[in-house]
């Protein structure tokens, strides 16, 4: 495992082997990936996005750049989503755009918008992880399960469990939501007290992998970034 944050430069292959996963995921339903050059970072970027991560990542979208704005969301208790799950709201995501800096995301956790041109191999991690990686995830059909840190270990236990067994689910801690749980697909949102709400399965069965609202489903959700359960932030050793 090689860290990208704080720890030694990574060989020049695995950074070329990274860029071109990203592209050839992105490029996998038939769209040519359009060339683009990398955003600006805003002045007041918050740092999270670390340089020496951004710098392995391929400046590459399916999505024709354009100088519309951020995108949009209504928070958790506005819209309805039409899928029929009670709680479930809608959040409006207006752009998929590749970028190397933080994004201010409308809502904590996100669910959909701008996002690193990499993203982050699903699992089960016991640390915070970047917006900006989840987000690609969900872009590929994950659903992201993020958690107060004063969850009991019986659900953690469970969830750690349930990571295992599925290809598309990510879980995280994620102080800055006001729920115990939420669960995040592209575009949807739910916030749960507990797992054993019978909405937590019925959440994955509609959205996980080809939900509805995502923009690439199928698409994978590992060989890139990310050694659960402590390092988010690392390309895992190949062989």
């Amino acid at each position: 495992m090689r860290t990208l944050r704080g720890g030694s430069p990574v060989a020049g292959a695995l950074l070329v082997g990274a860029a071109l996963l990203a592209v050839a995921a992105c490029g996998a339903d038939g769209t040519a990936a359009v060339e683009a050059p990398s955003p600006e970072p805003p002045p007041a970027a918050a740092g999270r996005v670390n340089a020496d991560l951004a710098d392995t990542l391929p400046t590459v979208s399916t999505m024709a750049q354009s100088d519309a704005p951020p995108p949009t969301a209504v928070s958790p208790g506005g819209e309805a989503a039409p899928e029929g799950i009670e709680g479930v709201v809608v959040v409006a995501v207006t752009s998929s755009e590749h970028v190397r800096h933080d994004v201010e995301y409308p809502t904590s956790p996100p669910a959909g918008g701008p996002h690193l041109g990499i993203w982050l191999n699903c699992g089960f991690y016991t640390v915070p992880v970047l917006d900006e990686l989840a987000v690609h995830s969900l872009e590929h059909g994950a659903v992201w399960v993020t958690y107060r840190p004063e969850v009991d270990a019986e659900t953690l236990a469970a969830l750690r469990v349930l990571a295992a067994q599925s290809s598309h689910l990510l879980v995280s801690p994620y102080e800055a939501q006001e729920a115990p749980l939420v669960m995040s697909a592209w575009g949807r949102q739910l916030r749960l007290e507990s797992r054993e709400d019978p909405r937590f399965a019925r959440f994955l069965e509609v959205y996980l992998i080809d939900g509805p609202t995502t923009p690439e489903p199928g698409a994978a959700c590992s060989g890139a970034v990310g050694v659960p359960p402590e390092h988010p932030e690392a390309i895992p050793e190949q062989g």
